[in-house]
């Protein structure tokens, strides 16, 4: 698995380290209209879709690929290392009890691929025994999931990374105010081949892996914020006030799908309501904080 060493010396070639293989960052000036297939996956970035068979996503790609040209593109950092999870059974999406957000079940085929924006609230301390709150604003591609990992501390001290299932703490720092964007394809291969491009919009400057999961197919999508409690009981949630989520899409063997179609989720604890999800238009919601 890679370690805070990844990343560097790899100036052409792509590296591999156990299953995550990490790729050369496009360079400067490096124009992905103009890049062959070969080019595109050497530098761990999206495949271009067929525009007469896959329209709505390749006018998607052709969106992404206009914004981010001119980003810097960071080397591949893993600071934390996470193992995969062992194999368990078809998750049937977030739990109430400490989830707020949207989830689809496909009607269809299998999910192919994930993409959205959010940003990254700052938080405000709830008196808790621990000493510490936590948020998680997450994505979901069947088994594969991103997170934005917060926790704030009762002098007002707010921590903040990035982190992928099958990867770890990834490299590309974000903060609360931050415009953090994120797009998951899982290939249905034997191997579960998953890639994740993130970018933090505010700063201009992306980052991408790609991992060999061994997952199967993903017949769920889904998105939202998530907290501790059930892993430490008791925990408060940090209040948060809103998060938005933006340019939320998510495609299959049909096209595309809109996650916000799906099952709204309100985090309760009991009968008390702590976040609550709300559609915006086919392609944004927001989570409001209750407290």
């Amino acid at each position: 698995m890679a370690d805070q060493r990844a990343g560097r010396g790899m100036d052409h070639e792509t590296k591999q380290a156990g299953r995550v293989r990490l790729h050369p960052p496009a360079p400067t000036g490096f124009d992905p209209f103009d890049a062959t297939p070969q080019e595109l996956a050497r530098h761990g970035l999206p495949r271009r879709p067929d525009a007469a068979s896959e329209g709505e996503l390749a006018a998607l790609w052709e969106q992404k690929a206009a914004r981010y040209r001119h980003f810097e593109h960071l080397q591949p950092v893993v600071l934390d290392p996470s193992p995969l999870p062992p194999a368990a059974p078809p998750a049937l999406g977030p739990d109430p009890i400490d989830s707020a957000g949207y989830s689809l079940t496909s009607r269809h085929a299998p999910f192919t691929s994930l993409f959205l924006t959010w940003t990254v609230p700052d938080l405000q301390f709830d008196p808790d025994p621990f000493g510490i709150n936590s948020l998680h604003i997450f994505a979901g591609l069947g088994f594969l999931d991103v997170h934005t990992q917060l926790t704030v501390t009762a002098a007002q001290t707010v921590t903040c990374s990035l982190w992928a299932q099958g990867i770890g703490t990834i490299g590309l720092a974000v903060r609360p105010g931050d415009v953090v964007s994120a797009s998951l394809c899982l290939n249905a291969n034997a191997a579960g081949t998953a890639a994740y491009f993130f970018s933090n919009e505010t700063t201009a400057r992306t980052m991408s892996f790609s991992v060999d999961t061994g997952f199967p197919p993903a017949i769920t999508v889904d998105a939202g914020v998530t907290r501790d409690g059930v892993l430490r009981p008791g925990q408060s949630l940090a209040r948060f006030g809103t998060v938005y989520f933006d340019e939320i899409s998510a495609y299959d063997a049909a096209g595309h799908q809109s996650p916000l179609s799906g099952e709204a989720i309100t985090m309760a604890d009991g009968s008390t309501v702590l976040a609550t999800p709300s559609a915006l238009t086919d392609y944004a919601f927001k989570v409001v904080s209750a407290r």
